[in-house]
């Protein structure tokens, strides 16, 4: 990194990206209002279905200490 340049990391999840997105008012204002509307849906829809799945890591992990 250059002495006094501030560099902005990327999201690391979906989750940060839609936060972040939905701070960006430079993006929002360039898509048509439903268009944001029915991304943000089904991108939100997306996150929390990706949050609920078990995943072989989860099994892996846990399926040993249950009683």
């Amino acid at each position: 990194m250059k002495e006094g340049k501030e560099v902005d990391k990327l999201p690391l999840t979906l989750g940060e990206a839609i936060q972040r997105l939905e701070s960006d008012d430079i993006i929002k204002s360039a898509l048509p209002e439903d268009m944001l509307r029915v991304f943000m849906h089904y991108k939100n829809d997306e996150w929390e279905k990706y949050l609920s799945a078990v995943t072989q890591w989860d099994v892996d992990t846990y399926l040993d200490v249950l009683p």
